[in-house]
C-alpha cells in the first residue's frame, strides 16, 4: 500500500518495521532510521525526528505496532501534532487510540461457499488465491484443477480464511497432499506448525501467531481469553459476565476485558439485525485458548458455570415461548443450540443427572418448535435412562418425552413414559405434570382412534387446566378435545372448543397455539358444510404457519384447503394440494391419524371421480414435485382471489424467513441422499468444516419440518433436488 501510495505524495513515504524491537525508547530510534533523521547530542530523538520532517508531505507506515503500542501511540501523536502535512498507516492488533485515528478492520479472506468445485468459479477467491500462490513457491507446478479444487476449498474453509493459516497450510504442500492436508485439519493447530525460516518466529507456525498476541496481554485478559474458549458457537456479554468470573477476573470486569479481546483482534464482535452483539473465537484461535485452559486446571469451573448459565436461559426462556416473546426466543434459543449441546453433554459426561433433566425438558418445546425431535428424544431417553434427578424434574422430563414420542407417531413408547409420568405426578401430587401428561396420553389415544378413552383423559386434562388457571395448557387440552368432537361429527361442540382455543392462545400472544386453534376450527367448518370459512380459516393459518416456520402443521390445512376445493369442482387444485401434503408429510415422518384420513378420504373420492386417470395422475405428480415453498405459494395465491381471510403477499414480508433451500443446504442434502456419507466425508466432499455441515443439516430439517437424516432423504427423492453445483 505504501508502494502505491508514495506517488501521491510529494515527498515519498517511509517504512518503519517495529516487529523485532523489545524496547519502548527504540520506537523513535526504528522512526529516525527509516526516515533519514540524524541523531542529535543531548535532544531527545523525537525531537530531531520532528525537525527532520517539518514541512514535508509523506507518508509514514508503522508495522507491527502491537507489543510496543504506548510508545507509538505517544510518538504517532507528537508527530502528528507537529508535523501538519504527515499522514501516518499503522498496523496493529489494536487501535492506537490517539486523536484523528480512522479505523480498518482487516477480516479473514472471503472463502468460496459450499460445493464450487470449478477453477474458473473459485481461481478468483482471495483466500483461493493465496493458497495456490503460496503452494506454488514450494510446488512450481502446482495447478488448480477439477481435481483438487474441492480439497482446496476445504482447507480454504476449515482455516476461515485466516491469511496467515493459509500460508502455513500452503507451506505443508512439499510433504502432503492437497485432499490428505483437507483431512487433517480437524486440528489446525498441529498442521500449520512449518513456515519460512526467514519470516519473524511469531509467523512460522500458528500456535506461534497466536501465542504473540498471548503474550502480550495482560494476567487479567490472559485469564478472560482461555475462560471464553469454553463457548461453542459464540457467546453474549451476559454468557461471559456469568461464566468468566474467578480466579483474578471480577465481576465488573468482564465487558472491559472482552472489549480489549476484540480490539487485539482475538475475540471478534458482530452486530445482528436486533442490534444485539455477539461474540466469537474463530477456531484456530479458540483450538489454542482451550489448550490454555486445560492447563490452567480451571476448565471443570468453567464448564461448571457454563452449563448452569445454559440451564437457567433455558429454564427462563420456556414460558416466553407461551407468548407475545415467541419469535424472539426462538431466535435467541436457535443462536445459542451448540452451547445448550457442550452443556449436556458435559452433564452427561460427569453424571449430572438433576441439570441434563432440567435442561433438556426445558428445551422441548423450542425443539419441537425448530423440529429437533430426534435430537430432543435422543437428549432425554439418555437422562433418563440413568439413576438420579429429584421426582418433579424426572415427572417433567417423562412428560416432555411422551409428548416427543407422540409427535413421532411412537405411540407404544408414548404410554411407557406418560404412564410413568402419572404415577409419579399423583403420587407427589403434581397437578401441573399431571394434567400435561393426561392430555398427551388422550391424544396418544386419539391418534389410535380410542376416541371414549381419549375424551375421558382429556376432559380430565381440561378439568385440571381450568383449576389451576393454567390458560396456556387450556388452550391446547381445547384444541385436541375438539378433535374429539370433530370425530364425533359433535360440530357444534368442536366450533365452541375452537373458539375457546382462540380466544385464549390471541390472549397469551400464542401464535403456534393460534395455528393449531386454527386448523381446529377448518376442519370443523369443512365437516359441517361451511367451506367458505373453512377456506378463510385455512388460508389465515397456513399464512401464520409459514411466517412462523412450523411446517409441520401446513400439511394438514393443505388437506382441508384441497377438501374445500373438491367440494367447489377444482379437482386438479384438491388433488395437487393432497399430493403436496402427502409428499411433504412423508418426507417429515409425521404420521397421520386415523381420524384424519376418515375425514378427507370421501373427498379424495370425489375429485378423483370427476377426472379421467390421466388428469388425476398428472395432478397428482404435479403436487408431489412442489417444494414447501412451491405448495404454501400455491396454496395461497390460488385461494387469495376467493375469500377475504388476509392479505396474502406476492413473497413474504421483508424479515421473514422462507423454506427454500439455499444452495449450500441442496448440496448437502443431495449429498445426504446419493451416497449416504456422514458429516465428515460430506465436508470434505463440499470443502468446507464440519460444524457448517452440521448448520445446514439442522437448517434443512428446521425449513421442511424434518427431524432425521432419513427424512432429508425422503424429501429429496421426493422434490427432485438439482444435482450439486446447480441452481
Amino acid at each position: 500500500m505504501a508502494t502505491d501510495l508514495a506517488s501521491t505524495y510529494p515527498d515519498g513515504a517511509w517504512f518503519a518495521e517495529l516487529a523485532a524491537l523489545s524496547e519502548p525508547d527504540l520506537v523513535p530510534q526504528a522512526v529516525a532510521d527509516a526516515t533519514g533523521a540524524r541523531e542529535q547530542p543531548g535532544r531527545p530523538i523525537a525531537e530531531t525526528v520532528t525537525e527532520h520532517l517539518g514541512e514535508k508531505r509523506g507518508l509514514l507506515v508503522l508495522d507491527n505496532c502491537e507489543h510496543l503500542v504506548d510508545a507509538a501511540a505517544r510518538l504517532v501523536d507528537f508527530l502528528l501534532t507537529s508535523c501538519a502535512h504527515l499522514k501516518v498507516l499503522a498496523t496493529s492488533r489494536e487501535p492506537l487510540s490517539v486523536e484523528g485515528e480512522i479505523l480498518f478492520s482487516v477480516p479473514p479472506l472471503p472463502v468460496p461457499a459450499g460445493l464450487l468445485g470449478d477453477p474458473a468459479k473459485i481461481g478468483g477467491d482471495d483466500s483461493v488465491q493465496l493458497f495456490v500462490e503460496r503452494a506454488r513457491l514450494r510446488l512450481p507446478g502446482f495447478l488448480l484443477t477439477k481435481e483438487n479444487a474441492r480439497s482446496v476449498v476445504a482447507v480454504c474453509n476449515r482455516l476461515e480464511g485466516l491469511p496467515l493459516a493459509i500460508e502455513l497450510a500452503a507451506a505443508r504442500m512439499g510433504t502432503l497432499a492437497i485432499d490428505e492436508m483437507a483431512q487433517k485439519l480437524d486440528d489446525s493447530l498441529d498442521l500449520l506448525s512449518t513456515g519460512p525460516r526467514t519470516v519473524p518466529p511469531r509467523q512460522r507456525t500458528m500456535r506461534a501467531a497466536i501465542g504473540w498476541s498471548h503474550e502480550l496481554l495482560s494476567e487479567q485478559e490472559k485469564a478472560m481469553f482461555r475462560r471464553l474458549s469454553v463457548f461453542a458457537g459464540g457467546f453474549t456479554l451476559e454468557a461471559a459476565e456469568a461464566v468468566c468470573p474467578g480466579s483474578i477476573i471480577e465481576e465488573g470486569e468482564v465487558l472491559n476485558l472482552a472489549s480489549r479481546l476484540v480490539d487485539k483482534s482475538l475475540v471478534v464482535a458482530e452486530t445482528n439485525a436486533e442490534g444485539r452483539v455477539r461474540y466469537l473465537m474463530l477456531e484456530p484461535v479458540r483450538q489454542y485458548a482451550h489448550e490454555l485452559l486445560v492447563r490452567s486446571g480451571e476448565i471443570e469451573e468453567a464448564r461448571r458455570g457454563h452449563a448452569q448459565f445454559f440451564r437457567a436461559l433455558a429454564e427462563r426462556a420456556e414460558p416466553e415461548l407461551k407468548g407475545t416473546t415467541q419469535e424472539a426466543w426462538l431466535g435467541r434459543l436457535e443462536d445459542e443450540h451448540d452451547n445448550f449441546r457442550a452443556a449436556l453433554s458435559w452433564m452427561v459426561e460427569k453424571g449430572e443427572v438433576e441439570l441434563a433433566l432440567r435442561l433438556s425438558a426445558v428445551l422441548v418445546e423450542f425443539w419441537h418448535l425448530h423440529v429437533h425431535h430426534t435430537e430432543a428424544q435422543r437428549w432425554l431417553e439418555d437422562a433418563l435412562a440413568e439413576e438420579g434427578g429429584s421426582p418433579p424434574v424426572r415427572m417433567k422430563a417423562l412428560e416432555r418425552a411422551c409428548f416427543l414420542a407422540w409427535e413421532q407417531g411412537d405411540y407404544e413408547r408414548a404410554v411407557v413414559l406418560g404412564e410413568d409420568g402419572l404415577v409419579l405426578a399423583r403420587r407427589f401430587g403434581d397437578d401441573a405434570s399431571a394434567a400435561a401428561i393426561l392430555a398427551n396420553l388422550g391424544s396418544v389415544a386419539m391418534s389410535r382412534m380410542e376416541v371414549d378413552r381419549a375424551s375421558a383423559l382429556l376432559e380430565e386434562a381440561v378439568a385440571m387446566y381450568r383449576a389451576s388457571g393454567d390458560e396456556w395448557g387450556l388452550s391446547y387440552a381445547l384444541y385436541r378435545l375438539g378433535m374429539v368432537a370433530v370425530v364425533r361429527r359433535d360440530h357444534v361442540r368442536a366450533m365452541t372448543l375452537h373458539e375457546e382455543s382462540l380466544t385464549l392462545a390471541r390472549k397469551s400472544g400464542d401464535e403456534v397455539g393460534i395455528v393449531q386453534a386454527l386448523g381446529l376450527g377448518a376442519l370443523t367448518a369443512l365437516i359441517r358444510g361451511d367451506y367458505r370459512q373453512a377456506e378463510a380459516l385455512g388460508i389465515t393459518g397456513t399464512e401464520l404457519s409459514w411466517r412462523l416456520e412450523i411446517g409441520h402443521y401446513i400439511t394438514g390445512y393443505f388437506d382441508t384447503l384441497g377438501s374445500s376445493a373438491s367440494v367447489r369442482g377444482r379437482s386438479v387444485r384438491a388433488i395437487r394440494l393432497w399430493a403436496a401434503a402427502r409428499s411433504l408429510r412423508e418426507a417429515m415422518g409425521i404420521p397421520r391419524m386415523p381420524a384424519e384420513m376418515a375425514f378427507y378420504e370421501p373427498y379424495v373420492e370425489a375429485a378423483r371421480g370427476q377426472l379421467d386417470d390421466a388428469t388425476g395422475k398428472m395432478a397428482w405428480s404435479e403436487g408431489q414435485a412442489m417444494s414447501m415453498e412451491q405448495a404454501i405459494e400455491y396454496a395461497l395465491t390460488e385461494e387469495s382471489a376467493r375469500t377475504t381471510a388476509v392479505p396474502v403477499p406476492e413473497k413474504p414480508p421483508a424479515g421473514t424467513r422462507r423454506f427454500a433451500l439455499t444452495r449450500g443446504e441442496r448440496e448437502v442434502a443431495t449429498l445426504l441422499t446419493q451416497q449416504g456419507l456422514t458429516n465428515r466425508q460430506i465436508a470434505f466432499e463440499l470443502s468446507i468444516s464440519e460444524h457448517t455441515v452440521a448448520t445446514h443439516i439442522a437448517k434443512i430439517m428446521k425449513k421442511l419440518g424434518l427431524h432425521s437424516r432419513g427424512q432429508i432423504t425422503a424429501w429429496v427423492t421426493a422434490q427432485r433436488i438439482p444435482s450439486r453445483g446447480s441452481d
